[in-house]
């Protein structure tokens, strides 16, 4: 070929390729403005007059394919800006390390968990003092059980009392010597016992703090010494189905406690793998407003755990969405890496429960 006959391709910027990409699907836009972050590309489109935003929700996997997207792409409307965002990921979000994330807690927390890293790149925790229950929902292989070990290890490294419900007898028995962990039990009768020993707690914790004139236990922590301070407490059910669908009444007491918990140092996060009616009731849901969904089988799924769809388009595991109250839409997320439980427990060193003599005989 001829230098002459050689075909120079033009190759339009990102903006220009979608604004082209939207002329094409008959969708006429004003401007097309990009922000590029860490792993996303954030484009927000000026729709011109008429033009409605319900047609760009039905080609977003078609952009998601002539835009290169890594996953699904995202979009919604910013009302107040009078545009329509569309979120385009260029690569997999790698995982921070727990430790990271353990180690970027802030020393005021009360009780901080370990979220991972969020799409912007930036390390993503929450202190249950601010978001007392927390439901977890992902089908089988999502990375449920990951992102409850970095609970637990969150907790233990603090001061917190943890009460661990493990239908399944085989996530929580590495915790079993730590003086933090009161107890771990297996069977939905222990779960109401246990559940039930947290709200009498609960109930002498409120009268202490009538006595004091303090309306939660951060206020009372602030006026006492550290050694007669109030602890976290925190329930973490690790498969809420195989509890309240053998005892439908402990889910009474469970909201009882959720309800008036917050107060009194209190929180409860329950996880399931079957987030249908049956297990996430509505008593439970209005209880629990902070939700996460990892990667589920279907929108009605997405819809029990968040009230929105969404999470039944996560394809990576250990990716999730999160939802609390001051969220207009849930925050996506890449859950922390816990290679070894063990190794991060020697890390963070917690404190070891003083064998009886007993058992230092029969060890």
């Amino acid at each position: 070929m001829k230098a002459s006959e050689v075909i120079e391709i033009f190759e339009p910027n990102k903006e220009e390729k979608l604004f082209r990409l939207l002329k094409s699907f008959g969708i006429k836009a004003n401007s097309v403005k990009l922000n590029k972050k860490r792993f996303f590309d954030i484009y927000d489109v000026k729709l011109a007059n008429g033009v409605r935003s319900s047609r760009l929700d039905r080609v977003l996997v078609d952009i998601g394919m002539a835009m290169s997207s890594y996953s699904h792409p995202n979009g919604h409307p910013i009302m107040k800006d009078g545009i329509y965002r569309i979120e385009i990921q260029r690569e997999e979000i790698e995982p921070p390390l727990f430790g990271q994330v353990y180690n970027s807690f802030a020393k005021n927390h009360y009780a901080p968990i370990a979220l991972g890293i969020d799409s912007l790149g930036e390390l993503l925790s929450i202190d249950l003092n601010d978001l007392p229950n927390l439901l977890v929902g992902g089908t089988t292989g999502s990375g449920k059980s990951i992102l409850l070990h970095s609970f637990v290890l969150s907790l233990i490294g603090s001061d917190a009392l943890l009460y661990l419900i493990d239908p399944k007898m085989v996530e929580f028995g590495v915790y079993s010597d730590f003086s933090s962990v009161k107890s771990i039990v297996n069977s939905a009768e222990d779960a109401g016992l246990v559940i039930e020993e947290v709200r009498l707690i609960m109930e002498s914790r409120f009268s202490i703090l009538h006595k004091a004139g303090c309306r939660s236990v951060i206020e009372y922590n602030k006026r006492i010494s550290s050694r007669n301070r109030m602890q976290p407490i925190v329930i973490i059910v690790d498969e809420w189905a195989d509890i309240v669908l053998q005892d439908k009444d402990v889910q009474k007491t469970l909201c009882l406690v959720a309800q008036k918990g917050r107060a009194a140092g209190v929180s409860i996060i329950l996880a399931t793998q079957r987030p249908s009616c049956r297990v996430i009731s509505g008593l439970i849901k209005s209880n629990f407003s902070g939700r996460i969904a990892l990667k589920v089988a279907s929108a009605v799924d997405s819809r029990v755990i968040l009230d929105r769809g969404g999470a039944e388009k996560i394809t990576d595991v250990g990716t999730g969405l999160y939802l609390d109250g001051t969220l207009s839409k849930p925050k996506l997320f890449r859950a922390p890496f816990v290679k070894d439980v063990q190794r991060e427990l020697s890390q963070i060193k917690p404190a070891v429960k003083k064998k009886s003599f007993w058992d230092r005989l029969l060890s």
